[in-house]
């Protein structure tokens, strides 16, 4: 089987799944996307250009001609569906990528630890390295003190917390007087004496 695209296999399966064999673009897929899926199934001989016919779905535009896309055996093959499939026999993709997710979400989960995650390192000597620092120390710090620390402006800072959090830290709020909040680095060993 060729390797495919997600964008590619859904394209693909929606068209197997109709009757005419026709494809239709995902919703949320943009022009220039779908151009270029559109483009690289028809090099694959996976789908063929036809010349839409009135109520097929148009793919897209080219010298004032409505062009549709149509799967072919190829197609079919690349998916795993025959011809004479019935529609509730049909492959569902969006059905099996949902499962592969939830599959490898489930194993990241377990490989995670049970604690804490700390995290990728910040580079030693950099200022995430110094916020981290801070966050470290068990009354947390202020926004301002950080803002200090780093001479950064204050979204620069509040970024920088967020990448800490893309990368893995779970930091926490602690709302103080009216204005004011402490952050820290949550469920983390803190030193003792911080």
């Amino acid at each position: 089987m060729q390797k495919l695209t997600d964008n590619q296999l859904i394209v693909l399966s929606k068209a197997a799944a109709r009757d005419d064999g026709v494809a239709v673009a995902p919703c949320g897929m943009g022009n220039a996307a779908a151009a270029k899926v559109g483009s690289s199934l028809v090099a694959r001989k996976l789908m063929r250009e036809s010349r839409s016919k009135r109520g097929m779905p148009v793919w897209r535009e080219a010298e004032g001609k409505n062009i549709s896309l149509v799967i072919t055996r190829a197609g079919r093959d690349a998916i795993r569906v025959g011809d004479d499939a019935t529609p509730s026999d049909r492959f569902d993709l969006e059905a099996t990528r949902a499962s592969a997710v939830a599959k490898t979400q489930r194993a990241s989960a377990a490989a995670q630890p049970e604690e804490y995650s700390t995290g990728a390192a910040p580079r030693t000597g950099s200022k995430q390295a110094l916020i981290v620092d801070m966050l470290s120390k068990k009354q947390g710090v202020t926004m301002d003190a950080l803002v200090k620390a780093t001479g950064w402006l204050p979204h620069t800072t509040r970024a920088a917390l967020t990448g800490l959090r893309k990368r893995g830290f779970a930091l926490e709020r602690i709302p103080q007087t009216p204005g004011a909040s402490l952050y820290r680095i949550a469920n983390r060993p803190f030193p003792t004496g911080a």
